[in-house]
């Protein structure tokens, strides 16, 4: 996963670049070097590195003033930096704290301390970037990760696309604190329906859509446990006039009102226990237009098992 990462190495003494680059290469990295702090900064916007280790004291720029410029522009914000100092007392250390600076990295610095740390920032790094922030579940590319993974197992199992109904209307009416509490709490139920199969994954496509990774087997289980719980705490979210009436009435995307059902569910299953599924947009594709299919049932959540060979 952190292998091929690119790092940026920045340091003015030549022995300890060419030291660090032999370790870090070794332990199957990409390095580039640079001998002060404004090549450093120059080859960050240049390269794009997953990762920087900055001397402490450079010449033209310390490693302070380059992780000030690096954290200025929003593409930065979170690529992951130690700093690599022979200065241990507290005062600097809590200044690279107040910027933002990961770890720090005490020359001289053995082999197995640096590679370990290089590793467990790509990591941290990897899962703060594909983890939504608002649910906390895996994104996109850990999705697609996952699905590749059963596909080349060969193994019978089944994805689950997860999309709310009438979310839109209920985020533009209720406002978006209200549509967050509706997002966390599906993410709790589908958490917990899968939670009781073993061998199971759910991420967070985006916006209302989840997704469910599971043993075949398990697939109707845990649909059936997500549709009947969204349904039974779908009314909680509405205010008592609407519960009474048992619908919301919100102006539509042509500008006119409209009574809206209560918020529910619909579910596509794509398996490959009937036709083998051959890419992750082949499941996919499958995926929507099952998902699409449930969303049209009149009354509640929904979900439909893809039957064809």
């Amino acid at each position: 996963m952190e292998h091929n990462a690119k790092i940026l190495l920045a340091d003015d003494s030549h022995a300890i670049r060419f030291l660090v680059s032999e370790i870090l290469t070794d332990a199957g990295f990409t390095v580039i070097q640079a001998e002060n702090g404004q090549e450093a900064i120059d080859k960050t916007y240049k390269e794009n590195p997953d990762l920087l280790i900055l001397d402490y004291e450079m010449p033209q720029k310390t490693g302070f003033e380059v992780v000030k410029e690096v954290r200025s522009r929003t593409g930065y914000l979170h690529t992951p930096i130690i700093i690599f100092t022979a200065v241990t007392d507290k005062s600097t250390k809590l200044e690279g704290l107040g910027l933002d600076i990961d770890d720090y990295l005490t020359k001289p610095a053995d082999e197995d301390e640096i590679v370990a740390r290089v590793k467990l920032l790509l990591k941290r790094s990897k899962q703060k970037m594909d983890c939504n922030p608002l649910t906390r579940l895996s994104g996109n590319p850990s999705i697609q990760a996952r699905v590749e993974a059963e596909i080349a197992s060969g193994s019978p199992f089944a994805v689950l696309y997860c999309d709310l109904n009438n979310f839109k209307s209920f985020n533009d009416h209720y406002g978006f604190e209200a549509g967050d509490r509706v997002l966390k709490t599906e993410a709790d139920i589908i958490t917990r329906a899968a939670a009781k199969h073993a061998g199971t994954f759910v991420g967070h496509i985006g916006g209302d859509d989840f997704i469910v990774v599971c043993p075949f087997e398990a697939a109707e289980d845990i649909a059936r446990e997500i549709t009947e719980q969204t349904d039974k705490v779908s009314p909680s979210f509405y205010n008592e006039e609407d519960r009474v009436k048992g619908f919301m009435t919100a102006i539509n995307r042509k500008g006119e009102a409209e009574n809206f059902k209560f918020l529910s569910i619909g579910i596509g299953i794509v398996h490959n226990t009937k036709r083998p599924l051959t890419s992750f947009a082949m499941v996919s594709n499958i995926g929507s237009e099952l998902k699409c299919l449930a969303k049209q049932h009149p009354n509640g959540s929904f979900y439909v098992i893809d039957r064809r060979s």
